[in-house]
C-alpha cells in the first residue's frame, strides 16, 4: 500500500498545478479544468487522509466534492459554451462587459 505521505506529496503537485494553470493561462476553458483539477486534488488528500484515520465521515464529504465538481463542470461548460456563441472570445482579459 502506498504510504500516506506520498499521496498527499502527489494531492499538494496536482493542486499547484491546477493553481498555475489558473494564474498563468487566460482562457475560461483552461480556467474551468484548472479549477477542476484543484478540486480533485482535495478530494484525493481527503481520501487519503480518511485512509489513515479510518473515518468514514472524510470519504462522505469527497462524494459531495465530486458531485459539486461535475455540477460545476456542466455549468461552466455551458457558459463558456453560450459566451463563444455570441462574443467570440473566451480569453478572460478580454471580458469586461459588466464595466460599461
Amino acid at each position: 500500500m502506498t504510504p500516506t505521505s506520498h499521496i498527499l506529496f502527489f494531492a499538494s503537485g496536482l493542486f499547484g498545478l491546477g493553481l498555475v494553470g489558473m494564474l498563468v493561462r487566460r482562457s475560461t476553458t483552461i480556467s474551468l479544468v484548472s479549477g477542476s483539477i484543484m478540486l480533485q486534488a482535495a478530494v484525493l488528500a481527503l481520501c487519503s487522509v480518511r485512509d489513515a484515520s479510518a473515518e468514514a465521515s472524510l470519504q462522505s464529504v469527497g462524494m459531495v466534492l465530486l458531485a459539486l465538481m461535475a455540477g460545476i463542470g456542466l455549468v461552466g461548460a455551458a457558459l463558456v459554451y453560450n459566451y463563444t456563441r455570441f462574443r467570440r472570445s473566451v480569453s478572460v482579459d478580454e471580458q469586461d462587459s459588466l464595466k460599461h
